[in-house]
């Protein structure tokens, strides 16, 4: 994993100290706060700390011997006695502190909540502890220090061996650092359950009159002002992060079987909020929410406890879907964000949420992006994180949203684990964690709802939401209306993603790390570099390392009225307005930026949300992402469209594009869906590739520009084209990146270099033309060290693009760079599929055409023998559709293009009667280039094609004539789930309207599948 990599280079590897007779009163020496940090767990800097005073506590009083019962040991479950010393040191504080607690006798020695507090606190300090024991255990093995003849045996020697006093001793001395994270946890936690109880204790007789207890089912209604809970049995902390001081969210459960939920932060925020939600559910049309009942006692709050409970119908499911596009409207007016899976419970056909911390929550990283698209999305619905958001790891990803999350799957992105516990083998791996069900998705019996199927109820809420917040904006805005409620509430702000500050709590607790507290606190200062991300906020650096160094997670506050910003440790941030400023002395506060929010709202902007939330539920759809199908149209008159008629047609594509542009000081780009792994879509600013990214809409509209003159398409062609001389000098200086990125047509460098070509030949553009020269250099660069050899994403697609290139420039460099690619080609294994973006097909066609362009002979045989191969891999496969990307189309078409191919007979009567069964099917579901009407139009209206099939000119005709009549009638249909507008080239809009223009113009639009050039106008 990329963090440990980090960890691991910011440590030096130094041999552990003998064994001494060193007082552990001493170790505070090595592992004390760094001058520049003082006070950072108590204590003085001229005293002991007080972790230090703990530690020798709890080796004082650890066992002379210690004996570990003969049983497996899973997990970190093995090293529990050698942590006992220090919960029982910590649960001997919390014992005194819980004794003037609950009086019904909840704080005596081995009661429940005891038992709570020792098991959750056992789990954590072996967790912290474990890479250093680990690492002591295999030192041990090698010494021969261990007795026992198997490894179980041998690891239960270890631990008692290291849990005794003598050798707890020496592991403290020897992990000073090790000693305080351990010691400052069991005080934190200590403190946290202790301040619950009392809290607890006193609030007791205001509990059952808010309401907040609920019922033992978690449904609605409190047990009334005289009834009572019963006594505590139970304790679970750990419902969330950890944050100032050991204090995070707790779920009690008392003798009678309610629950109740425990929040050591202010909940006025919450409370307000519930106001607001009553008043909106007063309006007319809005649909009515469900809320959490909360009780707010200032700098903490009781929460009542919401069960999952089914729906009784598809009724209820629909409408708990209309209650969540409502919600979701709310949530964007008021800036909220981080809304996440674990945030919602599905009760019923009502959507509650259990925490609205983040509301009025200021500007991301992405919102001072140069992109506008990237800012639109920012500021859209999609920021409130109900939609769906995919984790994306190396190979697969999981969506974390309300909607579409909570599925129990293995998490995308591995973690440290233990392999061969209980052993003396016992040893760190890195494999993928697992993401337990949670309970955001309504359920009709057992099965949790498909979200996909309630994209129009979402989208009907969203609206009736949107129109009553809008048409009643006056009395929300209003001095003494619901919003100016929340101006002195907290509300959290979170400046980066917090697995970044778990992650590097887990991996700093590297073995390395454990001697000095100075080693350490340079590895937690690599949050002040790019390598683990700029945060959102500057000048916050500083409090996350001290509240890292607390063991918490970094945690920061603000109030929408103010501009102040605060840490977990109570300090203001530097740079933040002062308490008490005028609002206009920093940016503006949150409370004015939704005010503004509010005041903007309008028809065309509820359009644009509902556009970015039915594109956004692609995701969550269970269709194939890459699979052509019949589409049930009608087939066209026989009849030949007239060129004008596909101009026409296209004119509409290339207008619904710039409309569905976001342009900003000379730049053009959209919002559309990338397609991750052939099986994920997510929704995202256009990136560069040829495929997905703007370069797409760039050529389409260069050559919508050249035929007819029309400067609106010109002007968004070059302005989507604004950012790539900065990606290009940025990649001139990340050289190690190359090779991932790779020399491809589709997904690399070289359509790049393909489609500035065409852009700036078609535009008349030198500007453009020259871009081509360094985007070439990089793609050579790139193919000398990708993996890929396909035309999608490698060498064969680096070959014809950089061959597409040299014939519209003569650049020498281009050249040789495509003979370079197809010797990688030559050498290459024999691909395992047939298809034309990422097998046989395409390669085999890559190989043929630059025989033709003065290859040598080996380049034609290797072109023939992958094109054979393409046929016989493609007639054996049981799926092979008639799409371009990976079907009988895209292999018929690579023959179909190579004159050589043509030449062979047993080539050319495989493509005659592929070529006759693909001209008799119905209309394919979608239009796109890739897999849909598109993409087999360019096959049939190949100019080689008549000569093997007379009949192909009349079922070109039909084709084309359905195309136009069906762009007429519905509008074009994108190569998505549901069709949705996507602008993309092999998907989406941009390769549609390039296929009309190919089939009115053929011989003045180059072929963007088989990356021919353009002839300029």
């Amino acid at each position: 994993m990329a963090e440990k990599n980090l960890i691991d280079r910011g440590t030096s590897r130094r041999p552990a100290p003998a064994a001494s007779a060193v007082s552990v009163a001493s170790l505070h020496n090595a592992a004390s706060e760094p001058w520049w940090l003082p006070g950072v767990v108590g204590g003085s800097t001229s005293g002991e700390p007080a972790w230090a005073a703990f530690a020798r506590e709890a080796v004082a009083a650890a066992p002379r011997d210690v004996v570990v019962a003969d049983r497996a040991y899973p997990g970190l479950s093995g090293f529990g006695p050698v942590v006992v010393p220090f919960v029982e040191a910590a649960a001997g504080r919390l014992r005194d502190a819980l004794a003037d607690g609950e009086p019904e006798g909840d704080g005596g020695d081995g009661t429940p909540v005891l038992a709570d507090f020792r098991r959750q606190l056992t789990r954590r300090l072996a967790r912290i502890a474990a890479r250093t024991l680990v690492t002591e255990l295999h030192e041990a093995r090698r010494l021969g220090r261990l007795s026992g003849e198997g490894p179980e045996e041998r690891f239960r020697d270890f631990v008692a061996l290291t849990a005794r006093r003598d050798g707890l001793d020496r592991l403290v001395t020897g992990y000073p650092v090790l000693a305080r994270l351990l010691a400052t946890a069991c005080l934190n936690t200590a403190s946290a359950f202790a301040e619950l109880v009392a809290r607890l204790a006193a609030d007791r007789h205001l509990l059952a009159p808010a309401g907040v207890f609920g019922d033992p089912d978690g449904g609605p209604g409190g047990l009334g002002p005289s009834a009572g809970p019963g006594a505590l049995t139970g304790v679970e902390a750990g419902a969330g992060d950890s944050h100032r001081g050991g204090r995070s969210v707790m779920l009690l459960r008392f003798a009678d079987g309610t629950r109740l939920v425990y929040k050591p932060r202010p909940l006025a925020a919450h409370r307000h909020f519930n106001s607001l939600v009553e008043w909106f559910g007063s309006l007319p049309g809005a649909p009515e929410l469900r809320v959490l009942r909360v009780l707010d006692r200032g700098d903490y709050g009781w929460a009542e406890f919401v069960a999952e409970r089914p729906c009784a119908s598809g009724a209820e499911t629909r409408q708990f879907y209309r209650r969540q596009g409502a919600l979701l409207a709310l949530l964007h007016a008021l800036d909220g964000t981080d809304l996440h899976h674990e945030n919602l419970i599905a009760c019923g056909p009502h959507p509650v949420l259990v925490d609205v911390e983040t509301l009025f929550h200021p500007p991301l990283g992405p919102a001072r992006s140069a992109d506008p698209a990237a800012r639109a999305l920012h500021d859209s619905v999609h920021r409130v994180g109900l939609l769906p958001q995919l984790l994306v790891g190396d190979t697969t990803a999981l969506d974390m949203s309300a909607i579409g999350g909570g599925r129990a799957a293995s998490s995308p992105i591995e973690t440290a684990d233990w392999a061969e516990a209980g052993t003396d083998r016992m040893r760190l791996v890195r494999r993928a964690g697992r993401f337990t069900e949670s309970a955001n998705r309504p359920r009709l019996g057992a099965e949790a709802a498909d979200p996909s199927a309630y994209t129009e109820a979402l989208c009907d809420g969203f609206r009736a939401g949107y129109t009553a917040i809008h048409d009643h904006r006056d009395e929300l805005l209003a001095p003494d209306g619901p919003l100016r409620r929340f101006a002195g509430d907290e509300v959290r702000v979170v400046p980066r993603p917090t697995w970044t500050y778990t992650t590097l709590l887990d991996e700093s607790t590297h073995p390395d790390l454990m001697r000095d507290a100075a080693e350490r606190h340079r590895v937690l200062s690599l949050l002040r570099t790019p390598l683990l991300g700029v945060p959102a906020l500057s000048g916050v650096e500083d409090e996350e390392i001290a509240e890292l160094w607390c063991g918490d997670v970094p945690v920061f506050a603000t109030r929408p009225g103010s501009g102040r910003l605060w840490s977990g440790t109570g300090r203001t941030v530097a740079g933040s307005a002062p308490e008490g400023s005028a609002p206009d002395a920093v940016a503006p506060t949150g409370l004015a930026r939704v005010e503004a929010k509010v005041r903007a709202m309008d028809t065309v902007d509820r359009q644009d949300q509902e556009r970015i939330i039915r594109t956004a539920m692609v995701s969550t759809s269970p269709e194939p992402p890459h699979r052509p199908g019949a589409g049930g149209r009608t087939p066209g008159a026989a009849t030949a469209p007239e060129p004008e008629q596909l101009l026409s047609a296209a004119r509409s594509v290339g207008d619904q594009l710039v409309s569905l542009a976001y342009r900003h000081e000379g730049r053009t780009n959209w919002i559309g869906l990338e397609l991750l792994g052939e099986r994920y879509w997510r929704l995202t600013p256009m990136a560069a590739d040829l495929a997905g990214g703007y370069t797409g809409p760039a050529l389409f509209l260069a050559q919508l520009a050249a035929l007819t003159g029309v400067s609106r398409y010109a002007e968004a062609a070059r302005e989507a084209l604004a950012p790539v001389p900065g990606l290009l000098d940025a990649l001139h200086g990340r050289a190690d990146e190359l090779g991932a990125l790779g020399s491809g047509a589709y997904a690399g460098l070289g359509g790049i270099a393909y489609a500035l070509t065409e852009v700036g030949t078609l535009l008349g553009d030198r500007e453009v033309l020259d871009l081509a020269g360094p985007a070439v250099r990089l793609s050579c660069a790139a193919n000398a060290a990708e993996d890929g050899y396909g035309v999608r994403g490698g060498a064969a697609g680096g070959l014809v693009s950089l061959l597409a290139v040299y014939r519209a420039t003569g650049r020498p460099q281009a050249w040789w760079g495509a003979v370079r690619c197809a010797e990688r080609l030559a050498a290459a294994p024999a691909p395992g599929t047939g298809g034309f973006a990422d097998g046989a097909a395409g390669i085999g066609w890559a190989l043929l055409r630059l025989a033709g362009a003065g290859g040598d002979a080996r380049h034609r045989s290797a072109g023939l023998h992958s094109l054979r191969r393409a046929t016989a891999l493609t007639d054996a496969a049981t799926d092979h559709g008639p799409a371009w990307c990976d079907g009988v189309a895209g292999v018929a078409l690579a023959i179909a293009d190579s004159p050589d191919a043509r030449e062979d007979p047993e080539l050319s009567g495989w493509l005659a009667a592929r070529s006759g069964e693909l001209a008799g099917i119905n209309p394919l579901a979608d239009d796109s280039l890739c897999h849909g009407e598109s993409g087999l139009l360019e096959l049939l209206g190949h100019s080689a094609l008549p000569a093997l099939l007379p009949g192909v000119r009349a079922a070109w005709v039909r084709r084309a004539g359905t195309l136009v009549a069906a762009a007429d009638r519905a509008g074009p249909l994108c190569g998505t789930p549901g069709h949705v507008p996507h602008p993309g080239l092999l998907t989406g809009l941009s390769g549609i309207g390039h296929g009309l223009l190919r089939a009115g113009f053929p011989d003045r639009i180059g072929s963007a599948l088989l990356l021919d050039p353009s002839r300029a106008p």
